[in-house]
C-alpha cells in the first residue's frame, strides 16, 4: 500500500505545478464539491483546491430575520409568521456557526478574498411583520447579536481579505473600527445598509460600491471615502439626489475626492438630471475612466459642451452617444464605449454622418488619437457610408464595434416599444401563522432544536468532502461557470477564403474605383464586402466586432407596423465566416479577434493564435 502511494506521489509530481494550477484555474467548470473531494485525494490537490473553494464566502443567511422588530403597537395580538421565523433564524445560526468555523481555523482562515454578509438587494429581503416584546422577537435579536460579535471576532482572522460586502445590515461603531483596523481590506460594498454611528474616512478603502442606499443612508456611507486613498467609486440603484447629499455630507476637508480615476453610475431610472451629474462630476477632479452605461442623459439644444474645469483627465467614456458628443470636448479621451441609451441615432447622408459623429473628434488627442470606438447597436447608418467615414475618420482605431445595416428609413416612422422592465415578485406569505405572543419555554426550546440540527448538519461534516451544498451556502456553487464556448482551430494556411467569398457575391462586380455595382442585401453579404475590401477598416485594426443590424429584405414586410428586427443574422453559412475571417486576418495583420453573429444567433469570436512550431497562424474559434 504504501509502495502505490509513493508511486502514486511520484506521478503526480512529475507534472509542473503549474499546470495543475492551469487545469483546476481555467475555468473548467468544477464544483465546489468536485474540488472538495480532490482535496482529500492528494496533498498537491488540497493545497491548489483548498484556497479555490474558500475563496468567496457569502453569508446570505445574515440578515435580520422575522420577528426582530421590537417596534411598540397598538394591538393586543401580533400575528407572527412563525415557519419564516424558523427558516430565518435557522440561516442566520447556520452562517454564526460557519463563519465561527472557517474564522477560527488557522488554515482556512487565510483564504477567503471575498466575503459577502446579508443580502445585496431589497427585492431578496422579506418584510418583517410588526412584533413587540415577544420570545420571538427576543431570541431573533439574541441571534443576530450573536453573529455580529462572531463578525467582530473573526474578521481581524482573515488575514489575506480584500473584499467585503454588507447587505441590508446594520453598522455600527464596533463594525466601523473593525473595518477600519482591517490590514488587507481594499473593497468595501454597501448595499441598503443602516448605520447607527458616526461614520469616519477609512483610507485603506479604495473601491467603494453603493447601492440601494437612501438619502440618510448615502450620507454615512460617503463619508467612509477618503479623499486621498479612495480610486474607484460605484453608484448602482440610487437617486441623483441621494448620491448628491451623500457628497455633500462629507467634512469640508474632505469634500473633493481627488484621487478617483474611476466612476461608475448606474442609476434607478433610465434618465439622469444634466446639472446633476455634473455637480456629481465636479466632486471628482482627477476621473480618467466614467461609465453611466445606459441612461439617458439629456442634453439641451443650446448646450455644446462640459465646462472644460470638470474633469479635465478623462480618457475613457462609457455610456450613450448624446452624452459622449456633450463630454468629450476639450478632453484627452482615446477610449469612447458608446450604448444606447434610450434611443438610437440615424444617419442617412454624408453631412447627417458629420453632425452626429464628429464632435467625437474634438478630444484634445483629436480623431486621430482615437484607439477604442464602440457605436451604439440601435445606430442606424447605411454601412457602406459609416464604414469609409470610420475608416477615414479614425484611422488609429484598433478596437472597433460597428452595426452592420442597410436600411433607410425616417425616424419618425419607428415605433416607440416599452422597455421591459424587472418587477420584483410579492412572496406569498405562509398560511402557518401564530396569533399572540408565545411562551419564552416555548421559544427557547425551539431554538436550541434548531441549534442542534445545525451544529450536527454543519460539524459532523465539516471535514467530509460529501456534505450538501445546503449546508455550504456558497456564494456561487461553481467556482466558475462551465465554459459555454467550444474550441477548434484551423490553420489560414488550409482555407482559400477568396474564391469562397467570390462564389458567393458571383452577381456582383466593381467599377474602376473598386465600388460594388450593388449594395448588399443581409448581413452576410455585408461581411462578404468587408472581407474583398469593398468596405474599409482602419489599417491597424486588433480587435472588430461587427453586430447585425437591419436590411430591407428583412423588414419591408413589416414595415411601418412594427419595428425591424435588430441583431437577426438571417441565414449565415458556417463556411462563410470562415472564410470572411481568413480574408480579413490576410488583409489586416495586425487583426487577433474578430466577433459575428451565426444564423443560429450566438456570437462566434475568433483569436488568432501565433504559430510556435512551423510559424503557421492558426484561428481559435470560440462559441458563445
Amino acid at each position: 500500500m504504501n509502495n502505490l502511494e509513493t508511486a502514486s506521489s511520484g506521478i503526480l509530481h512529475q507534472i509542473p505545478v503549474e499546470l495543475w494550477n492551469q487545469i483546476l484555474h481555467a475555468g473548467q467548470g468544477f464544483m465546489v464539491e468536485d474540488l472538495k473531494t480532490l482535496c482529500f485525494v492528494a496533498p498537491l490537490f488540497k493545497a491548489i483546491c483548498q484556497p479555490l473553494v474558500y475563496k468567496s464566502l457569502a453569508f446570505r443567511g445574515a440578515k435580520r430575520p422575522c420577528g426582530y422588530s421590537f417596534e411598540e403597537v397598538e394591538t393586543q395580538e401580533v400575528t407572527h409568521d412563525v415557519n419564516q421565523w424558523k427558516q430565518d433564524v435557522t440561516g442566520l445560526i447556520r452562517a454564526e456557526r460557519r463563519l465561527h468555523l472557517i474564522g477560527d481555523h488557522p488554515s482556512l482562515s487565510t483564504h477567503p478574498r471575498t466575503i459577502s454578509v446579508g443580502v445585496m438587494s431589497y427585492a431578496w429581503t422579506r418584510s418583517l411583520p410588526p412584533a413587540d416584546k415577544t420570545a420571538l422577537s427576543k431570541a431573533a435579536y439574541e441571534t443576530f447579536s450573536k453573529f455580529n460579535g462572531t463578525l467582530l471576532h473573526t474578521l481581524p482572522s482573515f488575514t489575506r481579505l480584500l473584499r467585503l460586502e454588507i447587505g441590508v445590515f446594520p453598522i455600527d461603531d464596533k463594525l466601523m473600527r473593525a473595518m477600519s483596523l482591517h490590514p488587507t481590506l481594499r473593497e468595501l460594498k454597501l448595499s441598503s445598509c443602516s448605520f447607527t454611528t458616526v461614520t469616519f474616512p477609512i483610507p485603506s478603502i479604495r473601491l467603494l460600491e453603493c447601492s440601494e442606499l437612501s438619502q440618510d443612508q448615502a450620507a454615512a456611507a460617503f463619508c467612509l471615502a477618503s479623499s486621498q486613498h479612495l480610486e474607484e467609486l460605484r453608484i448602482e440603484n440610487m437617486e441623483v439626489s441621494a448620491i448628491l447629499k451623500g457628497l455633500r455630507a462629507r467634512p469640508e476637508s474632505e469634500s473633493m475626492l481627488t484621487k478617483v480615476h474611476r466612476l461608475t453610475i448606474v442609476p434607478t431610472s433610465a434618465k439622469l438630471d444634466l446639472v446633476g451629474v455634473e455637480t456629481m462630476l465636479s466632486y471628482v477632479p482627477a476621473l480618467r475612466q466614467l461609465d453611466v452605461g445606459e441612461a439617458f442623459i439629456s442634453v439641451p439644444e443650446g448646450d455644446q459642451a462640459l465646462k472644460s474645469s470638470i474633469i479635465p483627465c478623462l480618457r475613457r467614456f462609457a455610456g450613450p452617444l448624446s452624452f459622449a458628443r456633450y463630454i468629450l470636448h476639450g478632453r484627452p479621451v482615446t477610449d469612447i464605449r458608446c450604448v444606447d441609451g434610450t434611443s438610437g441615432a440615424f444617419a442617412e447622408t454624408l453631412a447627417e454622418l458629420q453632425v452626429c459623429l464628429n464632435p467625437l473628434c474634438l478630444s484634445t488627442v483629436t480623431a486621430e488619437g482615437i484607439t477604442t470606438l464602440h457605436l451604439p447597436p440601435h445606430m442606424i447608418v447605411p454601412i457602406w457610408l459609416l464604414s469609409r467615414f470610420v475608416a477615414e475618420t479614425f484611422p488609429c482605431v484598433v478596437d472597433l464595434k460597428l452595426t452592420v445595416s442597410g436600411l433607410i428609413k425616417p425616424m419618425d416612422r419607428w415605433i416607440a416599444y416599452p422597455r421591459r422592465r424587472c418587477r420584483r415578485r410579492r412572496r406569498r406569505r405562509c398560511t402557518d401563522d401564530v396569533v399572540g405572543p408565545l411562551g419564552e419555554g416555548t421559544v427557547e426550546g425551539m431554538v436550541k432544536d434548531i441549534r442542534e440540527n445545525v451544529e450536527k448538519e454543519l460539524v459532523s461534516g465539516f471535514y467530509n468532502p460529501c456534505h450538501t451544498a445546503k449546508g455550504v451556502d456558497y456564494a456561487m456553487i461553481r467556482v466558475s461557470p462551465p465554459p459555454s464556448a467550444t474550441h477548434t482551430s484551423s490553420s489560414l494556411q488550409d482555407i482559400d477564403g477568396v474564391p469562397t467569398l467570390a462564389n458567393v457575391c458571383n452577381d456582383v462586380v466593381t467599377n474602376s474605383a473598386g465600388v460594388p455595382s450593388r449594395d448588399p442585401e443581409d448581413y452576410q453579404e455585408t461581411l462578404i464586402y468587408f472581407a474583398l475590401g469593398w468596405y474599409p477598416l482602419p489599417a491597424g485594426i486588433q480587435t472588430l466586432f461587427l453586430m447585425p443590424g437591419v436590411f430591407p429584405s428583412l423588414s419591408d414586410i413589416t414595415w411601418p407596423m412594427y419595428p425591424p428586427p435588430f441583431g437577426s443574422p438571417g441565414t449565415v453559412e458556417e463556411m462563410t465566416l470562415d472564410a470572411v475571417v481568413t480574408a480579413l486576418g490576410k488583409r489586416y495583420p495586425s487583426l487577433g479577434s474578430v466577433t459575428l453573429m451565426a444564423s443560429n444567433g450566438r456570437l462566434r469570436e475568433r483569436m488568432r493564435i501565433p504559430g510556435i512550431g512551423n510559424g503557421a497562424t492558426r484561428w481559435t474559434v470560440l462559441e458563445t
